[in-house]
């Protein structure tokens, strides 16, 4: 009984250790890969590069070549996919320039645009942090990633929720071990956001 016990102990503990390895390797290659392009040119293809095996993840396939899936990913998407990153660069560069704005002006104009500015920010960011689980799962038209992204995350509330004090708690412990950033600083946040997104994805598909 007790070697049952301490076997599936044992078990559990090699499958953690497994799972953090696969963490660690994909952040690394996500970096790589952003490096590669330039950062500019990279972060958007490596995102999605990362998803997309985070994907296969999700649905059980964990056989597959991790190096070779992202890369794969990554040449394929490379174009499309930083045309997406323009995209949503554009719109920060906007909300950005608002608020430069709303620092040079007093009065009525002041409020307004601060009053825009928050639910502004709030949509933009919901919106990016599901726009690359969407692009991985559906094959649409680039700016169908946008809006299919934007009424998910509109639409479930209480997973929003759940991610955003997820996210913070993540943030909170970088902040103590900022070690920790360069080997699960993007990898364990967006396996979190596939999670949830994977979650989403079924209730929909399946309405």
């Amino acid at each position: 009984m007790q070697a049952n016990r301490a076997s599936k102990v044992s078990n559990k503990l090699y499958e953690i250790c497994e799972w953090i390895c696969r963490l660690v390797y994909i952040n690394i290659l996500w970096i790589a890969s952003t490096v590669i392009g330039l950062v500019v040119f990279g972060i958007a293809p490596a995102t999605v590069a990362m998803f997309g095996v985070l994907r296969k993840w999700t649905v059980g396939d964990t056989d597959t070549s991790v190096f070779r899936a992202f890369i794969k990913i990554y040449k394929e998407e490379f174009i499309k996919s930083n045309i997406l990153g323009v995209i949503f660069l554009a719109f920060g560069y906007m909300i950005y320039f608002n608020y430069l704005l709303s620092q040079m002006i007093d009065g009525i104009f002041h409020r307004i645009l601060w009053i825009g500015l928050f639910p502004t920010v709030f949509i933009y960011m919901i919106t990016l942090f599901f726009v690359f689980p969407v692009y991985v799962h559906y094959d649409l038209k680039l700016l169908q990633y946008i809006k299919v992204a934007f009424m998910i995350a509109i639409s479930n509330p209480l997973e929003i929720i759940i991610f955003g004090l997820t996210v913070c708690l993540l943030c909170y412990m970088f902040y103590f071990i900022p070690a920790g950033i360069p080997f699960f600083g993007v990898s364990i946040i967006a396996w979190i956001v596939m999670l949830r997104a994977s979650g989403i994805f079924m209730r929909v598909d399946k309405k």
